[in-house]
């Protein structure tokens, strides 16, 4: 497989001027973590404002709302 700069590295990737970056454990250790360690969607409420939810003026609202019907 050619060589392409935008690629992510992987076994695509060069070798480094002839000399070994890393041992064949290490590349297993990597293989290893890499399959236990799998990447997932996260999704995130958005406040109305645009913050991430809660922002601080609905935290504030809330610690209002709260402390008035504590009382």
């Amino acid at each position: 497989m050619p060589y392409e700069p935008n690629m992510p590295p992987g076994e695509h990737t060069p070798p480094i001027s002839g000399t070994e970056f890393a041992s064949a454990q290490d590349v297993e250790d990597a293989d290893d973590v890499l399959f236990a360690h799998p990447p997932r969607p996260v999704t995130r409420w958005m406040c109305g404002c645009g913050e991430p939810y809660p922002c601080p003026e609905v935290r504030f609202a809330h610690l209002v709302k709260h402390a008035r019907v504590a009382l």
